[in-house]
């Protein structure tokens, strides 16, 4: 689901960070610990995420493709003047996409950001 920084690239930095002899300071040791729960939820509701995201824009535009594909695709229609900025179906679509991001970036804030 995270385009930047990826899991993968999350973890990496995690490991290449932290100081191999045991000298990490409690704050060092706080952003690794979220650092890796971010990779860890990005793991477990990226790809569910991404799917339903995909859905959502092969709706809009009536088509099919991967992700990135349609990502892409709706980029250009929008850029085209062929989806309005201020279609319903796109903006539904950019809010439900901000509350998958919210829910693994800061899934503090999605239950405060759902309930409106």
């Amino acid at each position: 689901m995270l385009t930047h920084p990826t899991a993968q690239a999350l973890v990496e930095g995690v490991a290449a960070w932290l100081p191999l002899d045991g000298s990490a300071s409690p704050f060092a040791l706080r952003v690794a610990r979220n650092a890796l729960d971010i990779a860890a939820r990005d793991m477990a509701l990226g790809p569910a995420a991404d799917e339903r995201a995909a859905q959502r824009i092969a709706a809009i535009l009536g088509q099919t493709g991967s992700r990135d594909a349609l990502d892409r695709a709706l980029v250009a229609s929008i850029r085209a003047g062929t989806i309005a900025p201020d279609d319903p179906r796109l903006i539904a679509h950019l809010v439900a996409s901000t509350l998958d991001h919210l829910a693994i970036d800061q899934p503090r804030y999605v239950h405060e950001l759902a309930a409106d």
